[in-house]
């Protein structure tokens, strides 16, 4: 079943705004990939026998990246980051109208085609259908104008995340615009509900549920809970606050895995992207050394995929990363080998979502993690993260010597443990300030801490917090959201020698005060909503906060009754086939398009966090 078409009139395209169809519930049905239709099957027969649970398929991008409506799956061309660009508007209500009222007049010009060459018509009938059939076809005629529509329909670029680079996904102009072959559509996840979930157990903070929509119960969302039954919920600085009783309120916490779960990618070194370095463009990470100081200093390796240090007792080394987004212009001069024709500025980290279509105003974020390979080649040494938000410094330290961690907050907080990070050795480190809290990550796994490194911030402090932009240059040592991400070794009684690889910089979701959007497509928002529950109401929003229509946006009401409430989505247990380089497209009847070869997309086959 397929929901009513998303009611804003924004004059923009509407699969990226806030939709009203954020899940289709269905069995499965014959689709563009017959393969997967046929494995689904065979699955479900057996997954069924065993568990009270449902298929259900996800239409839109209301909760990207966690769960991804029919969408473009691209690998940069510059850089080869993997991301995905939303691609639901080519398949929402509009677009089926849109093709049904192609096809009519399609056959309306076949009729009249063949009544103008009918020798047995009159001349009068026939003079009628050539002059039908001329308006019909005039450069500016009904034909033109549904082709030009439904070519509107169409996702003409993408932007990758991690370089910058736009990629034009079509061919051709105007009416004669058509999708370049090598970036085909896929539709959604196919994922796993668990319909009695709730009658054994409360719904927990952060559970991605399934429920009828509170004003069209015909219809079912998907959204993630993020207030209970009894709160008040408010959305301000991009975070979630619940309080009860008028009490005040306090920052909801993610658990680990589901922290994990959302943090989207803004820089990968795994994949640079050459024509920049040719051209000079300013690297991300940085060697910190004061030019006029005696420290020691990070080597670039592998086209600063990888950097090193070896520092002698008493040294220091700092490596820190400044956010450089190009633009297209400094794209179009790189591709001519020109260089750079301004100097480049280090940018604020935003929410920018490559999903989206429509990119919105950013906002700030300050909740960042930095993940890394580090590999120590010496038994000693201090290795310390830094993560900036707002100006304050939070600091993950690691004794190599004894494998002791300590993690500090700005504010004074701290929080010990001992890991297996300690001498020679090679581990995948994750250091995070979410949410008001610090934890780290080693292989994988949560450090669990002696006390947990959290505090408090009053909510109207966090809703006006602005983030310290005061542009440094090496050496410097005042903390600025402009540099906010810092890697340093210390050698103290012996030498130190390690290397990080692999270096990303996430940033947590942010949650937008969105009160409505404006007809050019504009979000109109409030830096603080507070929206009040009662006994057995929810309030749910979606992660992809730019393009969810949810609890803030709905007409008449702002939460689900318990009633509403269908299950918990436990797994992607089938997302799209993935298409060998070498793919043949076969065009079906009833199927559509089928790609052959294609296989199993198991790297997004997983449990629902």
């Amino acid at each position: 079943m397929i929901a009513a078409v998303d009611p804003l009139e924004s004059g923009q395209p509407q699969a990226d705004l806030p939709r009203d169809t954020d899940i289709v519930r269905g069995p499965l049905v014959p689709g563009r990939e017959t393969i997967e239709s046929i494995v689904v099957a065979l699955f479900l027969a057996l997954l069924l026998r065993t568990f009270e649970a449902e298929a259900f398929v996800i239409p839109t991008g209301s909760m990207a990246p966690t769960l991804m409506g029919r969408h473009k799956d691209l690998d940069c061309s510059e850089c080869g980051f993997n991301f995905q660009a939303g691609a639901s508007r080519e398949e929402d209500d509009q677009s089926h109208t849109l093709r049904t009222e192609l096809a009519k007049l399609d056959r309306e010009v076949a009729r009249l085609r063949q009544l103008a060459d009918d020798g047995s018509a009159g001349p009068q009938q026939r003079e009628v259908a050539r002059r039908q059939l001329s308006a019909i076809e005039a450069e500016d005629g009904k034909l033109a104008m549904l082709r030009l529509r439904l070519a509107g329909k169409m996702i003409a670029s993408a932007t990758c995340p991690n370089c910058g680079n736009v990629m034009r996904l079509t061919e051709g102009q105007g009416i004669d615009v058509r999708y370049d072959p090598r970036y085909p559509s896929f539709d959604g996840d196919r994922i796993l509900v668990d319909k009695f979930a709730y009658d054994f157990a409360e719904p927990q903070r952060w559970d991605v549920v399934v429920f009828k929509y509170p004003e069209d119960s015909d219809t079912n969302y998907i959204k993630r809970l993020v207030g209970l039954p009894g709160e008040t919920v408010q959305i301000a600085g991009g975070d979630i606050w619940t309080s009860r009783d008028g009490g005040p309120a306090e920052i909801a916490r993610k658990p680990p895995a589901v922290m994990r779960a959302m943090l989207q990618t803004v820089h990968d070194s795994d994949h640079p992207a050459a024509v920049l370095q040719e051209q000079g463009w300013p690297a991300a990470w940085t060697d910190w050394a004061d030019p006029a100081g005696d420290d020691c200093s990070w080597r670039a390796e592998d086209r600063r995929r990888r950097f090193s240090a070896s520092c002698e007792p008493g040294q220091a080394a700092t490596l820190r990363f400044r956010h450089f987004t190009p633009r297209p212009d400094d794209w179009k001069q790189a591709r001519l080998g020109r260089g750079l024709a301004l100097p480049v500025r280090p940018e604020r980290i935003d929410d920018f979502q490559a999903y989206n279509a429509i990119h919105h105003q950013g906002h700030w974020v300050g909740d960042l993690a930095v993940a890394c390979r580090l590999e120590s080649g010496a038994d000693a040494g201090l290795v310390e993260f830094d993560l900036v938000d707002g100006g304050r410094r939070h600091r993950c330290t690691i004794d190599l010597a004894s494998g002791m961690v300590e993690l500090k907050a700005a504010g004074g907080a701290t929080g010990r443990a001992e890991t297996a990070v300690r001498g020679r050795g090679s581990w995948r480190l994750l250091f995070a300030n979410v949410d008001d809290q610090l934890r780290l990550f080693v292989d994988d796994t949560p450090v669990p801490l002696q006390q947990p490194v959290v505090w408090q911030t009053p909510l109207a402090e966090a809703a006006g917090w602005q983030p310290q932009l005061e542009p440094l240059r090496p050496g410097d040592r005042q903390a600025s959201d402009l540099a906010p991400v810092g890697i340093t070794l210390r050698a103290s009684g012996q030498s130190a020698e390690v290397a990080v690889s692999a270096l990303q910089v996430l940033r947590d979701g942010y949650y937008i005060g969105a009160v409505g959007v404006g007809r050019r497509g504009q979000i109109r928002e409030e830096d603080v909503l507070a929206f009040p529950l009662e006994a057995d109401q929810f309030f749910v929003l979606g992660d992809n906060s730019a393009a969810s229509k949810d609890g803030r946006l709905w007409s008449d009401v702002y939460h689900v009754d318990r009633r509403l409430l269908i299950g918990r989505a436990v797994a992607i247990f089938w997302p799209h086939m993935v298409p060998a380089a070498w793919h043949v497209t076969v065009p079906l009847p009833v199927l559509g398009e089928v790609r052959l070869p294609s296989w199993p997309n198991f790297a997004r086959m997983r449990p629902i966090r």
